[in-house]
């Protein structure tokens, strides 16, 4: 993981220092504690200033950014899980890989294939023969990457992260495809992803219009492009299953519906399959990184601290995570689960601390030689707003609605993973975002199957994974690798994710009045976790961050400014 920022200027040679003057260096370092490094490149034509820092998770040896050769320069912030060797993986990193890869699928013209890449990054690489500078993200936009402009010069800024109040205006770039500058005619293109959906083409416009220029030229293959068509449904037995549940009785806790799935050979296959896609993908996340937590990575101490936090709310998604993040840290370890609450007025004791200590009980009985550090993050209203204005606010910047502000604020404090006693010196952070969009955990997907049967359901599953990549997965990149953690999300395996999309609607999500609320929704994942020994967690209902860590005001609208996050 890594801090990246690049400045380009058409007319003067004063930008090496831009990233001073704008006071990003600090924030641009908190992301890679391990390293930072800066070059400057000047021709007749421009002068470009790159910086990056470096949190070094992959490889023997870190990789110190910038890299440059005599043909290009290239900044990188990202883990590469697959797609690449997986032997040359281990030794050598992953940044050195996707320079090489990127540098060929440049030369070929082949920039589309980018999307076949596994795993979160984004990128600077700049071309110096033909004075053309590349950027993107990933398809599924997990990695923040800022694009800045001066409305008074032609000065462009590239960078994970911004502030506000400055001269610079700020857009995420979408994450459609990559991007190409073109500095002599100065003229922008993009090569698209080959799989595109309805959120593609309004994202092209919105970065137009805050260019003031059309984008020249727009590489895609139309064939591969969503249709959108309306899909037939075919009955499976899994969906007689499931409609069978109510016929036969149920109970409060939920054992019975959970014993009768998981008693089908049909639905116990979905969930073995399930089961082992989350574990690679756990494996892949937490496996690659060096042996030392944050607190010995200097001097390569013998190191028996965390390594690996897990943002612990208590509900099937982060217990899951958990209990299966326990096969692949050494056991000589403890593994910190990280709960937040603001809730000062009930002494802390928000839902998720109340759900948080009741699955860790669960937890210390399916895995009884680990080790679970709790860490209960207090935070009062002063330190909320002192840190929100001075801080906070800067790293969910250019978003600002009270959602952005209620979960941004949230994540940089639970991050932060500090206590009374304790602080996780952990390198990485585990995370469930991405499950409610995959597995349908929202309320209002109880509503769409109400209204609009099957296929108003799929539309809104389908809504929800299209909108993923444009609304907070770069905002949460930003606060969490803010204290120099990676955030890595299982639930976001590009496998895990290809699986899920291949399902019936039912065969993952059931929000049915047949079936009480925490059975339902999310019925695949709620298998697993009965089927894995969580069986109350398995039944505990969904509650938002912001609302079970009580930092949100339920009066407000999420969706409005947020006036803190504008001042």
């Amino acid at each position: 993981m890594c801090g990246i920022f690049c400045v380009l200027n058409n007319f003067c040679n004063n930008c090496d220092n831009l990233i001073s003057q704008l006071k990003f260096e600090q924030n641009i370092k908190n992301r890679g504690p391990d390293n930072f490094d800066f070059k400057v490149f000047s021709t007749d034509d421009c002068t470009l200033a790159f910086a990056s820092s470096v949190l070094w998770l992959q490889g023997k040896t870190l990789t110190a950014q910038p890299i440059e050769d005599a043909d290009s320069i290239f900044i990188y912030n990202g883990d590469i899980f697959s797609s690449f060797n997986e032997t040359l993986q281990k030794d050598v990193g992953d940044t050195k890989l996707f320079y090489a890869f990127l540098k060929e699928h440049i030369a070929n013209n082949s920039l589309h294939d980018l999307d076949k890449v596994h795993g979160p990054y984004a990128f600077i690489f700049f071309d110096k023969h033909n004075k053309k500078l590349y950027f993107g993200r990933d398809i599924f936009g997990r990695r923040s990457l800022l694009l800045g402009k001066n409305k008074e010069s032609d000065t462009l800024i590239l960078t994970s992260v911004a502030k506000r109040r400055t001269e610079f205006d700020f857009i995420e770039i979408p994450a459609v495809g990559t991007f190409c500058y073109n500095i002599l005619s100065n003229k922008f293109e993009v090569y698209c992803w080959q799989h595109k959906n309805k959120n593609y083409f309004s994202k092209l416009k919105e970065f137009e219009a805050f260019l003031l220029t059309d984008i020249g030229n727009v590489f895609q293959k139309e064939d591969e492009t969503d249709s959108g068509q309306i899909r037939t449904f075919i009955e499976n037995e899994n969906l007689c299953i499931l409609r069978g549940l109510k016929e036969n009785g149920l109970n409060e806790e939920g054992s019975l519906v959970f014993n009768q799935l998981l008693n089908s050979n049909t639905w116990m296959k979905n969930v073995k399959l399930l089961q082992r896609l989350l574990e690679n993908s756990i494996a892949k996340r937490i496996s690659t990184q060096p042996q030392y937590c944050k607190q010995c990575i200097q001097n390569k101490a013998n190191c028996k601290h965390a390594t690996v936090g897990i943002l612990f709310s208590g509900g099937v998604d982060c217990a899951i995570l958990a209990l299966l993040c326990d096969k692949y840290v050494d056991k000589k370890r403890p593994i910190d689960l990280i709960n937040v609450s603001f809730d000062e007025a009930k002494d802390y004791q928000s839902p998720d601390r109340i759900s948080g200590l009741q699955t860790l009980e669960e937890l210390q009985l399916c895995c009884p030689e680990r080790k679970w550090n709790f860490i209960e993050v207090n935070v009062t209203k002063d330190v909320l707003d002192k840190e929100r204005d001075a801080h906070i606010a800067d790293l969910i910047y250019p978003l600002n609605t009270i959602l952005d502000d209620s979960l941004g604020c949230a994540l940089w404090f639970a991050a932060r993973g500090q206590c009374k006693t304790y602080t996780t010196p952990c390198r990485v952070l585990i995370v469930g975002m991405g499950a409610d969009e995959l597995f349908g955990g929202y309320i209002r997907h109880r509503f769409a199957l109400k209204r609009y049967s099957w296929q108003g359901l799929q539309n809104l599953l389908d809504e929800d994974w299209q909108n993923l990549p444009y609304r907070n997965l770069g905002r949460d990149d930003r606060v969490v690798s803010d204290h120099g953690r990676q955030l890595r999300t299982p639930y976001l395996d590009e496998n895990v994710v290809q699986f899920l999309r291949s399902l019936e609607c039912w065969e993952k999500t059931y929000p049915s009045s047949d079936l009480p609320l925490g059975v339902g929704e999310k019925v695949l994942l709620r298998s697993l976790a009965f089927y894995l020994g969580l069986k109350n967690a398995a039944i505990l209902k969904k509650k938002a961050l912001q609302f079970g860590s009580k930092i949100a005001n339920p009066k407000e609208n999420g969706h409005e400014i947020s006036s803190r996050l504008c001042n």
